[in-house]
């Protein structure tokens, strides 16, 4: 049975497992699994962020996108 840690978020799904696996790839010495999945999620926005930007540069300004 998964007992919830004080900081867990109810109703935020976790990160996916790739930034988890990262994370724990940046992770360091004595890093706390809070940590961790707190730098997993820093590094899904990160890429989103990303993502985000790359289909903003296609947007065509005649077309209502960016400019």
């Amino acid at each position: 049975m998964h007992v919830p840690a004080a900081n867990d978020q109810p109703g935020v799904p976790p990160p996916p497992p790739w930034a988890v696996a990262q994370a724990r790839d940046e992770a360091e010495d004595g890093e706390t699994g809070a940590t961790t999945i707190e730098r997993a999620r820093h590094l899904e926005r990160e890429a989103e962020q990303l993502e985000g930007e790359r289909h903003d540069e296609y947007d065509d300004p005649d077309e209502g996108g960016e400019g």
